[in-house]
């Protein structure tokens, strides 16, 4: 199954991407994730928290209980770290920049949905995020020969036009989280996040 969106092709993967079997949908998905005004509040986005007593990330579920935190370690090679809420050793999946100073970063994790792979090694999945656009900037997650999601600024849902230069050094735009069937709601967000603070939200 193949869903066209701006001039490239979204595709179903060819197994199931899944960091937690909880957010997986069979049918293509659209997410919005809307920045608070600032930047460094407590609730910098509608879907978790910036600052908690452990200085990270915090995911919560439709419960309101935490399930995921996303850890930022600028002194190491994997800039990013997702864990398992209340722990900074239950590591489920790392994010690195790549060397060209592009906005593109890689994001690997275990996916818990292979199941009939000869080794845990063979379970490892690297993602490629590929930024394209200045003007209105979108990110292509990247499985192999295949995007399974896409992420972009969101002219409709943003408060202030994207499209003014003068205003993008303090603008964080809304973005639309596309992902196709198959592909974990969580991880997608969390990516959509990384691109939020590291790379719109420096502009």
């Amino acid at each position: 199954m193949r869903f066209v969106l701006l001039g490239f092709v979204l595709k179903t993967p060819n197994h199931q991407i899944v960091i937690r079997q909880n957010y997986i949908k069979n049918l293509r998905t659209v997410l919005l994730l809307n920045p608070q005004e600032d930047s460094h509040s407590v609730a910098a986005y509608k879907v978790g928290r910036k600052y908690n007593s452990r200085s990270c990330r915090e995911f919560r579920g439709g419960l309101g209980l935490p399930i995921l935190e996303l850890h930022m370690k600028l002194l190491l090679r994997n800039t990013w770290s997702i864990t398992l809420a209340g722990s900074d050793t239950a590591g489920i999946a790392t994010g690195a920049p790549q060397v060209a100073p592009s906005g593109n970063f890689t994001f690997t994790f275990t996916n818990v949905a292979a199941v009939d792979v000869k080794s845990v090694g063979d379970k490892d999945v690297m993602l490629v995020i590929e930024r394209h656009g200045r003007v209105l900037g979108s990110l292509d997650v990247v499985d192999g020969d295949r995007m399974v999601a896409e992420v972009r600024e969101s002219i409709h849902h943003s408060k202030k036009a994207a499209l003014l230069n003068s205003l993008r050094r303090t603008h964080r735009p809304a973005l639309e989280i596309i992902v196709t069937l198959g592909v974990d709601l969580s991880l997608v967000t969390i990516i959509a996040i990384i691109a939020s603070d590291s790379i719109f939200g420096s502009e």
